[in-house]
């Protein structure tokens, strides 16, 4: 195996090329190749959320000599015994788990059974280009929704009914029989997402509560780095997130009432000032938080805790 413990160069499926903390010791390769030279290297980096990476790791947890395995975005939901039976082929003493709040940091060593301290958060982040995030841009009035991971339209249609602005639900879910007038809802082309995306003035991230996993991080994240208000339900790992009346605004899951009263006090020009404040804030923490360059700086952080624990 190459290199010393801390600092060694290791394997990895994540293409994060444009962040110079990554690329001074990473190797970017696809997963078959992880599996095939997993052995000249103290460590390899998949993508937890990705079945080619997840079977990678199972292999490589089969060598006889094998690196320590970080597995980022670990965030699986509890599928019965087939998902504990691959999670007992991915784990040994050294796989190293990647959650993206502290909630789930306590809730996954009891759901799959993995040691504590092998579990580790690495907050998630906005996946725009730096060009992107450079200034606010523009809005129309329009309230946004998009996305499919753990979402429930349900609430934000009944709350849109009679909104003083439109709404776009971009998702693959089946639209139903009767929508109010000023919702469009449906999937769109990703040219189309992200126009409107960028031209609205209200984001909502409407979730599933679960006690498994965390989803849509990278939603509201991005809406946030945009200076966009964001409203979210309040699921596992929001909170990690976005600060209530601070930075976004946090409703209960499937309140329809609380939602239209959100956006009803966003969309209220009395309350602008504070409104835009909202946005401010969001904005200049997802910068300083919730960006790539941070949250690779973390991981590698986890691969020297892993490392560091074979010594």
């Amino acid at each position: 195996m190459t290199g010393g413990a801390s600092g060694a160069r290791f394997l990895t499926t994540l293409p994060y090329t444009r962040r110079a903390a990554w690329m001074e010791r990473a190797e970017i390769v696809d997963p078959i190749r992880v599996v095939r030279r997993a052995h000249s290297h103290q460590a390899v980096v998949l993508n937890g959320s990705v079945r080619m990476d997840q079977l990678a790791a199972a292999l490589v947890a089969r060598r006889r000599t094998r690196p320590a395995v970080v597995l980022a975005d670990a965030t699986w939901k509890d599928g019965g015994r087939a998902r504990r039976a691959a999670v007992r082929a991915i784990d040994h003493r050294d796989a190293h788990y990647c959650v993206l709040s502290q909630e789930e940091a306590t809730l996954f060593p009891a759901t799959w059974g993995v040691a504590p301290e092998r579990v580790h958060v690495t907050p998630f982040h906005w996946v725009l280009d730096e060009g992107q995030v450079e200034e606010v841009p523009d809005t129309d009035g329009t309230i946004f929704a998009g996305g499919d991971s753990l979402r429930d339209y349900r609430p934000l249609l009944e709350a849109a009914e009679g909104l003083a602005a439109g709404v776009t639900i971009a998702s693959r879910s089946r639209a139903p029989a009767r929508a109010p007038a000023n919702v469009t809802i449906g999937e769109l082309n990703h040219r189309r997402y992200e126009e409107r995306f960028r031209s609205a003035s209200i984001v909502v991230v409407p979730l599933v509560p679960r006690r498994d996993r965390s989803a849509g991080q990278q939603t509201y994240l991005n809406a946030m780095v945009l200076g966009k208000p964001v409203v979210v339900t309040d699921a596992l790992g929001v909170r990690d997130y976005v600060e209530d009346r601070r930075t976004g605004l946090i409703v209960p899951p499937g309140d329809a009432a609380a939602l239209r009263a959100a956006l009803g006090w966003l969309l209220d020009p009395a309350n602008a000032g504070e409104v835009r404040a909202i946005g401010e804030r969001g904005r200049a923490v997802a910068l300083e938080r919730f960006g790539p360059e941070q949250y690779v700086r973390r991981l590698v952080e986890v691969v020297d805790l892993a490392l560091a624990a074979r010594e």
